[in-house]
């Protein structure tokens, strides 16, 4: 199956077009020795459970063998992993506690994820360019807010290749430049440069590849302090790893903070690389910052993963 017609499927199931109002939505799912599928309540065949489907009053969930689901509702802070031992699994929305507004907000982004803007065909092409050199890549941050008190470059390219670096300002003045580079990720500290809030553009020039671009805005205090503020909520609520790094990401997705929750994901495969969800989730960040084959390639692996049996 093509990642579009994937990633399709995966819309519709997630945005509860094909359950009863949503209560709640699988968040995990670790299909390592088993198997997980759901029935909804109106009485339609077991089908297989995806990442991220919603799920409704009266659905149950099966799990069968080693595997295991994670389910959080949409109206309370609490969470439930369901196993075989406790299958099946009848959702039932829980009354209390309630959620805060600002976790309620992650979860009903992280819902409706991905969006139809992510929805064309990814088509990978090769990285390659002519003469054997290997092409620039603006990977991050692009297309994304960043807070002022520092933020990460990283691009693709030749690891032989030497690399200039700079960050051009509202006014378009260069305000930071490195030359020189050896390396693709590099971290610039408020120490060696000021960045206030407004439009910035970051360069990367090199032999042979002329000077790659990406745009990035500084958020305001306001904004940063917003977004900070939900993740410390997700933070409070105890969720699971996995779940509570989907929830931190989709809060600052929400915010258009996709630099930052692109960390958060990548730190949370490294810890569970076998978790779809994680993964649908960053391929819906590559696709909401431009980088299409990077969202192809991660689609490929939440195929891959939520097939396995």
């Amino acid at each position: 199956m093509s990642p579009l017609l994937v990633l399709t499927a995966v819309v519709l199931l997630a945005s509860g077009a094909l359950a009863a109002e949503p209560v709640g939505v699988i968040t995990e799912l670790h299909l390592q020795h088993g198997r997980v599928d759901v029935k909804r309540a109106d009485g339609a065949d077991w089908e297989t459970a995806r990442p991220l489907l919603s799920l409704g009053a009266g659905d149950q969930v099966r799990v069968s063998g080693g595997a295991r689901a994670v389910l959080v509702f949409t109206a309370s802070q609490r969470s439930a992993v369901v196993t075989q031992a406790s299958s099946p699994f009848v959702v039932v929305e829980p009354r209390q506690p309630g959620l805060g507004e600002r976790v309620r907000s992650a979860l009903s982004f992280l819902q409706t994820t991905p969006r139809d803007r992510g929805r064309r065909a990814l088509a990978v092409r090769s990285p390659k360019t002519g003469g054997g050199l290997t092409s620039v890549v603006m990977i991050a941050p692009r297309d994304t807010l960043v807070s002022a008190d520092g933020l990460t470059l990283e691009w693709s390219g030749s690891q032989t290749t030497r690399y200039t670096a700079r960050i051009v300002g509202p006014d378009r003045r260069v305000v930071w430049e490195r030359q020189s580079l050896a390396t693709t990720t590099l971290p610039v500290t408020p120490g060696e440069v000021r960045l206030v809030p407004g439009r910035y553009r970051w360069e990367v020039e090199s032999a042979g590849q002329g000077v790659q671009s990406a745009p990035f805005d500084v958020a305001t205090p306001e904004v940063s302090a917003r977004a900070r503020s939900t993740v410390e909520a997700v933070n409070a609520a105890r969720y699971p790893p996995a779940t509570a790094a989907l929830l931190r990401a989709s809060s600052l997705m929400r915010e258009r903070f996709h630099a930052d929750a692109r960390q958060e994901l990548l730190a949370a495969i490294a810890a569970d690389p076998d978790e779809p969800t994680l993964r649908l989730l960053l391929a819906d960040v590559y696709a909401r910052t431009g980088l299409d084959n990077l969202a192809a390639s991660e689609l490929d692996r939440v195929e891959a993963l939520s097939a396995r049996r």
